[in-house]
């Protein structure tokens, strides 16, 4: 089973719901840039295994796949994507995963029911990030981890989503990875491990596209 998002992996996923940016997943170039986002993440697992994970922002059911190589049960949350479509294709891969339509607002799991919670791209869309850690904390056991990937949130990454068609991303990411990261330890989280994609551009020394970190619930 694969560890990561590839190539011929979302080749098998169609977009699910007005938000799922799989499309882009599939381009020359672009593509490598949202898998590696992803895979970047993905690899701070190391060798951790778990007995229940759950994806917020599930989309087209991608990530469903490695996350099965961690952990004995996987569920996923959505709030636009239909959990059928995604369904149907884990189903052709010989995957279970429990999907649902709901919001991270209100998270409809008992407590310290996860031991991995895992979200891509979701927390840059909320303007009230912290109801939303302090749901994903709920939902998680004392000392469970937290993988959580952001998009840098800028005027160079507007100009770049301009670039690929995906017009107005300045109205849809409102939260910045600095703004959540900077209450972390406040919503009972410490960081693990944590990963940067960068790109190299000469007039932009190490510019940061990409933020992934591996956080703990504290007890």
């Amino acid at each position: 089973m694969t560890a990561e998002i590839t190539l011929d992996l979302v080749k098998r996923f169609p977009s699910n719901g007005p938000t799922d940016p799989i499309r882009y997943y599939r381009r020359p170039l672009t593509g490598w840039l949202f898998r590696e986002r992803i895979n970047l993440g993905l690899r701070m697992l190391r060798d951790l295994r778990f007995e229940r994970a759950l994806e917020i922002g599930y989309g087209s059911g991608a990530v469903q796949v490695p996350l099965h190589g961690v952990a004995a049960e996987v569920h996923g949350i959505d709030l636009d994507a239909d959990p059928a479509l995604a369904t149907s294709i884990l189903d052709a891969l010989s995957l279970k995963s429990e999907l649902r339509q709901g919001s991270v607002y209100e998270l409809p799991y008992p407590d310290a029911h996860f031991d991995l919670v895992a979200s891509f791209s979701t927390f840059e869309h909320l303007h009230d990030f912290e109801k939303a850690l302090s749901e994903v904390r709920r939902v998680l056991r004392p000392g469970g981890r937290f993988l959580l990937g952001m998009p840098a949130v800028n005027k160079m990454m507007e100009v770049s989503f301009l670039a690929i068609g995906f017009k107005g991303i300045d109205d849809h990411h409102v939260t910045t990875p600095q703004q959540v990261a900077a209450r972390f330890h406040a919503n009972g989280f410490v960081v693990d491990d944590q990963a940067r994609l960068t790109l190299p551009i000469p007039t932009v020394p190490g510019a940061t596209v990409y933020y992934d970190w591996l956080l703990r619930r504290t007890p």
